[in-house]
Parts: structure tokens; sequence; C-alpha cells
């Protein structure tokens, strides 16, 4: 649908009340995304259409409590063995902590809890403890829902590993009023986005702008993994759009004792925007096989209201004008904010009680400027799409014709300019070159590379790629003579290539773009054979156009050296376009404008005056040397 500049769209939602009196909502991730992120919208309405009033309570800030237990002997058979622990009492808990037991370990475990021991509850069907320094990977902690417990047994599972012969101390994690409810966990949407060679990019799709996200945890099929992974975010920066990290953070997983042990999440501060892009370095390993990313939310605040008849209520919003509302109820904070109080439960997902009102002025029907297709020396179909945000790749031939895309103008049939804001993309653009054959000059190998442009933005580079293993050798990159223009080869950089490591694949050769049509690699082989070179690549910083598709045909139009970059109104509703997720489009084929058909007549014109001219001097010519009569 069209996007549009809307007053307030309102949800609802039915709650059922666990009982009469105080009761507790969690937010959930429809919650979420329908409100304000500070929940400042939210209202609470009985039957009879009454505000019901609400407290809203932070998070705990202060760290958990923990009860020693003591350690109790338990049989063991040939597969298993494992410890019983005495809290001394019944208590509310939700987690436990074992220490003490000597490293390195990994070890598959089942968690019971009662209120003697004769009964027993199952907290943890299959869960895994793991201290391996070496890996540097640690957990001695298992979280289970909060139960009053006094007893707790732990059954290790001994067949794939040794059995657990000391534990030094086990405790118990205390769960009362103030503790908050355990991370959320919510699947996202993802992709595979093209990148550069030995890195991988995946693009993530967050339920809604200002997510409460405090990491992305990955869940892979790989058996070790140990690579750096970070988040970017697109962010507005002088009326354009560029990558800003958000985190970064080592992935690392064992598999050790027929068990898993892993650190595959990477933390994050909260975004602003509803897309993300991950970016692993891969370095010599294939791609990670990704089954799931999550968001792992922060701790949330949740909501206490009193409940006069235990009937069902309605939640209420979306509404961006509402403040955070005050009640009477404040006066209990203290009080209810320590009274435990039972999880009322929603009863419906969120529905609109509201048709969205559209102001006079809609994003997608903001237009720009007529221009002249003439002007343009190139124009370029942009592919149909439904109407909404649109994310535009712009290719190579783009990139080294606009100026960095300063005259791109994207136009309806009218020739009214659609606008957009220029979005930086943290991948570059590749271009697989022609390995060209050697040349043998004594002791060097020389290779030339054609460029598919002279005109490659600043940044632009060459990635060469070798099969040896282990060598050591001096290379130079040049620009190529140029006979024609009478141009001697002109030394850019030299440096030093080498890789010592026989079963690991070597580091690419890199050297930055000049702007030329030829460039040679010169690498001086001294005594050696040559080193076999297997592939070249050109990266361009890449550019993308991000705009309200109207759903009707769109022309890109570039290459006008007259034209200076386009100042819209659309950049003073960038928020809005960067709070929805965009449609992927990447351009049609190359087709001449009429400002380039132009530019062709001209050049027919000149080739037939040549021609008549060589004509003429071919006629005179025969004239001269004919005999007088």
């Amino acid at each position: 649908m069209i996007a549009t500049l809307l007053l307030a769209v309102l949800f609802e939602r039915s709650l059922t009340p666990a009982q009469r009196g105080p009761n507790r909502i969690d937010p959930d991730v429809e919650l979420l995304v329908h409100s304000k992120p500070d929940l400042s919208d939210v209202r609470i309405f009985d039957a009879a259409g009454h505000e019901v009033p609400y407290l809203l309570i932070p998070p705990a800030s202060r760290e958990a409590s923990w009860i020693a237990g003591a350690l109790l002997p338990v049989a063991s058979s040939k597969k298993t063995s494992g410890i019983e622990i005495d809290l001394g009492a019944l208590h509310s808990i939700d987690g436990v902590r074992v220490e003490g037991i000597s490293t390195p370990f990994l070890k598959r475990a089942r968690l019971e809890g009662g209120g003697d021991r004769e009964h027993w509850t199952l907290l943890a069907e299959q869960t895994t403890l793991f201290d391996l320094p070496d890996e540097k990977l640690k957990n001695l902690e298992i979280r289970f829902a909060p139960g009053s417990y006094r007893y707790l047994r732990i059954t290790w599972d001994d067949r794939n590993s040794a059995v657990v012969a000391t534990v030094g101390r086990v405790s118990a994690r205390v769960h009362d009023s103030d503790t908050p409810p355990e991370q959320m966990l919510v699947a996202l949407p993802f992709k595979k986005a093209s990148s550069e060679p030995h890195r991988s990019r995946y693009r993530v799709a967050l339920p809604a702008a200002h997510f409460p996200l405090a990491a992305l945890q990955l869940a892979v099929t790989n058996g070790e993994v140990f690579r750096t992974a970070s988040v970017f975010e697109p962010k507005l920066e002088n009326a354009q759009i560029v990558p800003e990290s958000l985190g970064r953070a080592t992935l690392k997983r064992a598999e050790r004792f027929g068990g898993v042990a892993e650190e595959m999440a990477v933390p994050v501060t909260q975004p602003e925007s509803r897309e993300l892009e991950i970016v692993v370095d891969d370095a010599n390993n294939p791609p990670l096989a990704i089954t799931d990313i999550s968001a792992k939310l922060r701790p949330l605040p949740w909501i206490v209201f009193v409940s006069a008849d235990g009937q069902a209520v309605t939640v209420r919003s979306g509404d961006s004008q509402l403040e955070a509302p005050h009640y009477d109820l404040e006066a209990s904070r203290a009080t209810l904010a320590r009274t435990p109080a039972p999880l009322a439960h929603f009863a419906s997902p969120a529905s609109p009680v509201s048709a969205p009102q559209a102001e006079t002025t809609t994003i997608a029907s903001l237009r720009g400027a007529v221009v002249d297709r003439k002007e343009y020396r190139f124009a370029r179909s942009v592919p149909s799409s439904a109407p909404g945000v649109t994310r535009l790749q712009l290719d190579a031939d783009v990139l080294a014709r606009a100026r960095n895309a300063a005259d791109v103008r994207l136009v309806n049939e009218r020739g009214e300019q659609i606008p957009y804001i220029v979005e930086n993309c943290a991948a570059p653009l590749s271009l697989k070159l022609t390995m060209p054959s050697r040349v043998a000059e004594q002791t060097k190998s020389r290779y030339g590379f054609t460029l598919p442009y002279d005109t490659l933005p600043d940044g632009s580079r060459i990635v060469i790629t070798t099969s040896a293993h282990v060598f050591d050798r001096t290379v130079a990159f040049e620009r190529a003579a140029d006979d024609r223009h009478g141009r001697d080869a002109w030394l850019l950089e030299s440096a030093e290539w080498k890789s010592s490591v026989p079963d690991s694949d070597p580091p690419p050769l890199v050297f930055a773009l000049p702007r030329a049509k030829r460039v040679d690699l010169i690498v001086d082989e001294r005594d050696n054979a040559p080193l076999p070179l297997v592939s070249a690549t050109v990266e361009i910083p890449s550019i993308a156009l991000r705009f309200y598709h109207p759903g009707t045909p769109l022309t890109l139009l570039y290459g006008n050296a007259n034209v200076a970059p386009p100042q819209y109104d659309l950049a003073l509703l960038a928020p809005r376009v960067m709070s929805e997720p965009a449609a992927e489009l990447a351009l049609g084929p190359l087709a001449a404008s009429s400002g380039d058909r132009g530019n062709l007549d001209a050049k027919i014109f000149w080739i037939a005056l040549a021609v008549t001219a060589l004509i003429l001097l071919t006629t005179l010519a025969r004239l001269v040397r004919s005999p007088r009569t």
C-alpha cells in the first residue's frame, strides 16, 4: 500500500486477568510493535469503557541473590552420575549455578526440583554446562521456570565424557517480585546479501523501529566456529544514509564430548530503524550454515493493574500523540511493585480500530521538478514494484558515469522527478575481471588488466588471489603505457605479497584503482616459478537509492555533467522512510536516452563529412595526375 503521513491509528486487544485484584502484563512482540517505544500510549479499558489505572514497573537493576546448598550423594549407573542439593528450606528460585568442576569439561545434564526427596518436577530435560578455557567458552548456569523448591537434582550424562569427580559449590538464584523475566527471543526473517570475498552479509528485518534489541543470536549447523561478526544499521547523516556500527563480537562454537559449547550472540546498542546487516568475516572458511537469527530483547518493563471483577479488559495502543498517563494508583507503587501478581494473558491478536487518516500531503505523492530527458546521455528502466519504500541498487555503469550519483534522476512517464535518499552501502559492488595472459620479462611476470571503465569512483580497488600457499614476492601496480597518447607507464604502488602457512589460504593482494582503462601488475618472481594467479575482482563503493515507488513505470537518467546533486524535501521525512522495510530492486539493461542518440547523430555527421572530404581529395588527386589534352 502507498505509505502515507498518518494521524493516530489505534490497535486493541482483549486481555484476560488471572484474578481479581493485582495482575501483571508482560509485554509481548505485538504490544511492542503497536506501541511507542516507552509504552506511554498504552491504555486499559473495562467492559463499560472506563479507563483502568495501571503502573509501568521498570525492570530490576539490582544483582540477583543466590542461596548456596548442601551437596548430597546420589547413586551412579553405567551411563549417569549426579548430585542433589539441599537448600535447607523451600525457596522460590529460577536458576542454578554449578562451580568447582575441573576444567576443561562439557557435560550434558538433566535438572529436577522438589519439595522433598521423593517427588520430583522436571526443570530442564537436556541442558549443557561447560568450561573450555582454550576455546574461551564458559556456561555454569541453568535457568528454568520459577517455582518453590528445597531440593535440586542434577543427573550427568556420562556416555561421552568423563565422570564429574568433584563439585565445589552449587547455588540457586532467588526469584521474587523484582526479578525480571528471562530475555525474550524473537525469530527474525533474514536473507543473504551480495558481499566481497571472504565475507558474508545478511540482511535482517526487525518487527518495528526502535525495537528493544540487546543482541542478535545466530544458530548454525557448523561444528567449529571462531569468526568475527559485526552488526550495522542505516543512519541518516548529512542527508545521506550511511552504515553505522551497532556492535561487534567473536562467534564461538565447539563440539566436545558429545555436546556443544557456543557463544553465538552479537551484543548491540538499540537500533532506530527496522533494517540491520550482519557482516561475518569468514577468513578462509566457507560461509556459515545459518539456520536461524533471533533477537534477544533487553529487559522490559511490565504493567501492573488492579482488576475490580476479574473480567476481560481491552488494551489499546498506537496513538503516538498520547503522553504517559498519571493515575492515583501511583500512591500504591511501592506496595504493588513488591506484591507478586499473576500474569494476565492476551486473548486476541492486535487489530486496528481506526482507519488511517491521510494528511493533505503524502510521502508517495511528493514529486520533484520536471527534467528534460534529452539532457541525459543514459536512460535505464526501473523494474515495476508494488507501491512503497524501495531500495534501488545502482550498478557499475551508473557508478562510473554519474559522478557519485550527483546527476542521477528518477523520473516517471511525465518526466517528474521521484525524490530519493542516497544510501552508501557497506558491501562493495564486485565485478569479475578476465585474467590476462602472463608476459615474461626476465625474472618478472607482467599481467595487463583492462578495466570496464576509466571513471570508476574513488575508493575502488582490485583484489587478486592466488592458489599458492607458501610464497614471498615483490609486486608493483602501474598505470599502463599509452602509446596513442604518448604516456609512459606510471608506478602507482608496490608491496610485499607473501604467505607462510601451508594449510591456509593466502591473503588476497589489494591495490587501489586509478582512473584508467588499463593497469599492469608486475610480479618479481626472483628464482621461483611464476606465481599462479586465480582471480581478479574490482570492488566499487556501492550506492543505492531509497525512495517511495509509486507503482508506475520509472526511468533512471544519468550522464549530465552540468547538473548539481539534487536536494529533495524527502530528506525531511527520512526517519519515516527508514522506519519501513524496503523492497529490493536492481536496474534493467542499459539503453541510450534521447540525449545519447543526439550524440550518435553528431558522430554520424562527422563520419559522413570525413568520408566526403576523402572522396573529394581522391578525385582532386586524379585530376592533377591526368595528362593534358
